[in-house]
């Protein structure tokens, strides 16, 4: 039993940082692209 909660502890771990890191990628993403568009405002001024 105590292996067994151990795995899920594992596995919530495992999902909590797939989680973290496709928030990550998502903000980074969002980021660029407002980056991208401040830049081409900037360029067509």
């Amino acid at each position: 039993m105590n292996r067994s909660s151990k795995g899920f502890g594992l596995t919530g771990v495992f999902v909590a940082v797939i989680i973290l890191m496709v928030s990550a990628v998502v903000s980074t993403s969002a980021s660029s692209a407002e980056a991208k568009q401040t830049q081409t405002a900037y360029s067509s001024q």
